[in-house]
């Protein structure tokens, strides 16, 4: 499962953590908490991700007592004794009944009245029973090479993952989908996590958990956006060169102060390369390109650096300081450089290759990619 963008919300998650049940609304929460006689029960909601106590009540000898919940909004609720606690999804026309052993309140005998948290229930115990599986299977493939568990195991996760998905889509005006989300990726998901988000504004617009899950989709869809037009900016750029076209010409600027043009270079086959002494990943790939160009500079093989410079001192130092054998030009312009401008270089370091026509024949390649281009050419 891809973890890039696998986290929900922090908070709610450590509620995910925690065996659930509920009810409230205006209505009654019944308890029978075995071994808890005497203690104190408080039915509590939560605000800026802390409980704040709603209501409370001292159980009886036995354990039994009803706190009085007053209307409340669909949300998540938590019902406490000591340090014990049990969370619950409630709308405020639930009751709730719930029968449990102290220092068990997280794993009732019983809850009824809700069906939120009838739900949530039923995710719990496939998520438990998931968990469970995933372990024993993931012991006993440690070690080992067996291609039947291994791909038990591949099988099992993508089921539950697509078991998630349907939760959560079946509940989405429901607190409980949250649940599910928060074992999907976000990414992978958007549409979901999107159809979610406006179910809950719905029917949940004030909660505090639903404007963390908010938030972070909006981020996501924000940032799907920002990629989106990403994509499209490339795609157009590299449109600005198709193959087998001529390419534009270039007339700039040599480190000792002469006018060099692209054209001069006709009858070889040229490497544009756009540089810049600050870019690391051009330094790092200069003395890879450098192999390359020493291979094939007497068959008729030539390098057109156009650095996007704006200091001519540095950038007559890395070409020292690198050794660079080949043509340079720049009109130190950084990324403002007229010739990048043209050629729609939006990173670097960005490479053109054109043959001897001035035709050019491929786009972005790298020292490695280069060669064997090269080699097709002009023969290794």
């Amino acid at each position: 499962m891809n973890t890039m963008i696998r986290s929900l919300i922090p908070a709610f998650y450590g509620l995910f953590l925690i065996a659930c049940g509920g009810s409230g609304g205006g209505r009654s929460m019944d308890l029978r908490i075995v071994g808890a006689g005497g203690s104190t029960a408080y039915f509590d909601r939560f605000e800026n991700n802390r409980p704040i106590h709603v209501d409370s009540v001292k159980l009886d000898a036995e354990g039994d007592g009803t706190i009085r919940v007053p209307s409340l909004p669909l949300d998540f609720y938590r019902i406490s004794i000591g340090q014990e606690q049990l969370i619950v999804a409630l709308d405020s026309a639930e009751s709730l009944k719930v029968e449990a052993k102290a220092g068990e309140l997280n794993k009732p005998s019983t809850i009824t009245g809700s069906t939120h948290t009838d739900a949530l229930y039923a995710f719990y115990a496939k998520a438990n029973a998931y968990d469970e599986e995933r372990e024993r299977l993931r012991t006993a493939i440690a070690g080992t090479n067996d291609t039947a568990l291994i791909g038990k195991f591949n099988a099992m996760n993508a089921t539950f993952y697509e078991e998630c998905k349907a939760f959560a889509e079946t509940h989405a005006g429901s607190p409980v989908a949250l649940t599910a989300l928060g074992k999907l990726n976000m990414q992978q998901e958007l549409p979901l996590f999107k159809q979610v988000r406006e179910s809950l504004r719905k029917t949940m617009p004030s909660s505090g958990f639903f404007a963390m899950f908010r938030d972070q989709v909006d981020r996501m869809e924000q940032q799907e956006i920002a990629i989106k037009l990403q994509e499209e900016e490339q795609k157009r750029l590299s449109n600005l060169l198709p193959i087998g076209t001529e390419a534009p010409e270039i007339r700039q600027q040599t480190p000792d102060g002469k006018t060099m043009a692209l054209t001069e270079l006709r009858g070889k086959v040229v490497l544009i390369d756009f540089w810049a002494s600050w870019c690391r990943p051009c330094r790092f790939e200069n003395p890879n390109v450098k192999k390359v160009y020493n291979k094939y500079a007497k068959k008729g093989f030539e390098i057109f650096g156009v650095s996007l410079d704006r200091d001519h001192a540095s950038w007559v130092k890395a070409i020292k300081d690198d050794g660079l054998p080949w043509k340079q030009v720049s009109d130190l312009g950084f990324w403002n450089n007229a010739a990048a401008q043209e050629y729609g270089v939006s990173s670097i370091p960005f490479t053109v290759l054109v043959d001897r026509e001035g035709r050019i024949i491929e786009k972005g390649l790298r020292a490695e990619q280069l060669d064997a281009r090269l080699a097709e050419l002009f023969g290794s």
